[in-house]
Parts: structure tokens; sequence; C-alpha cells
């Protein structure tokens, strides 16, 4: 089975995004902890005073902690999306153009992709499957330019009354035909 997106672009891509999601963390972990490593107070009333201000604040505080750094990983994921997805489109759109190109009987093109991209297997499966039918309709073209001047030839072998020469420019077409077909066999769209 082909492989059609880079191993190395879904690790890295996956590793991009946990690192997103840890650093928010991270810096959540530390918001949390410099917020609300205060003191209670000395005597107990302090304590309990400073525990009531705490409980009012306590749901205030924690969106003032959580949301910046969540958004701010959100923001970094979006933009890595973006960014990564581009690995993917860009090279996908080029790979349409030159499909449709060799639909159309364009066997020379060939698909080319960045560095970076990631779908560089199908890139390259592609190139290989417009090479081998490209030398496939080469030897074919060849074989059908023989065979018209084997037949030809049997034509003049005829004119002239020469049956064996005729005859065996008929076998020659026979085998060439043969071979065409064998060729052709062997073409699957």
């Amino acid at each position: 089975m082909l492989n059609v997106i880079n191993r190395r672009f879904r690790t890295s891509f996956i590793a991009i995004l946990s690192l997103a999601l840890m650093l928010a963390l991270l810096i959540s972990a530390v918001s949390f902890h410099s917020y609300t490593d205060k003191g209670l107070g000395e005597n107990y009333g302090q304590k309990i005073y400073a525990i009531a201000g705490l409980k009012t604040t306590l749901v205030r505080d924690t969106l003032l902690i959580f949301i910046p750094p969540a958004v701010i990983a959100l923001i970094f994921i979006i933009i890595a999306g973006i960014l990564y997805s581009h690995r993917i489109a860009g090279p996908l759109v080029r790979i349409k153009a030159v499909a449709r190109r060799i639909s159309e009987g364009d066997l020379d093109l060939l698909v080319e992709f960045r560095k970076k991209d990631a779908i560089a297997p199908l890139a390259d499966a592609l190139n290989n499957m417009a090479s081998k039918y490209r030398e496939r309709f080469s030897a074919l073209g060849r074989i059908l330019d023989e065979m018209s001047g084997d037949a030809e030839e049997m034509r003049r072998a005829v004119e002239r009354g020469d049956a064996a020469a005729a005859e065996a420019k008929r076998n020659d077409l026979v085998k060439k035909a043969e071979e065409i077909n064998n060729m052709l066999s062997g073409i699957r769209l």
C-alpha cells in the first residue's frame, strides 16, 4: 500500500501540537502557582478572612489564569494547522493539475514538489506512473512504425508476385500485433 503522507510529517505535526498544549499547561501551572501562593495571615481571623476573599475571587482568578494560555495555544495550533495543511494542499493541487494533463495525453510532465511537502511519496508514484506509460507508448509507437514499414514491404512483395516474401512480412506483422496485444493487456486503467 502506498504511504501517501510522509511519516515524518505526521510525527512532526503531532509533536508541534503536543508541544503547544504542554506549553499552555506549563504557563497555566506557573501562573496558578504564582497567583495563588499567598500567605493566609498570621492569626486565625486573618486566615478566615483570606479564605473568604479567595472563595469570592476563585472563579474570576481561575479564568484569568487559564484563559490566556488556552487562547495563545489555540492561536498557535490554528497557525500550525494552516501552515501544515499547506504542505498537503499545495502538492495536491499540483498533482491534480498534472493528473489532468496526463489524462489528456501529456506524459512528459512531472509533479514537482517542495522539499517540505508532506505527500512526496504520492508525487513520486504519479511521476513513476507517467514515466512507465511514456515508455510503453513510445514502444507502441515504435512497433506501429515498424508494422507500417512491414505492411508496405508486404504490399510491394504482393505486387511483385513474391509470395514467400509476402508471407514472411505477414508473419512479422502477426508477431508485432501479438506484441502490441501483450503490451496493451498490461495497461490497467
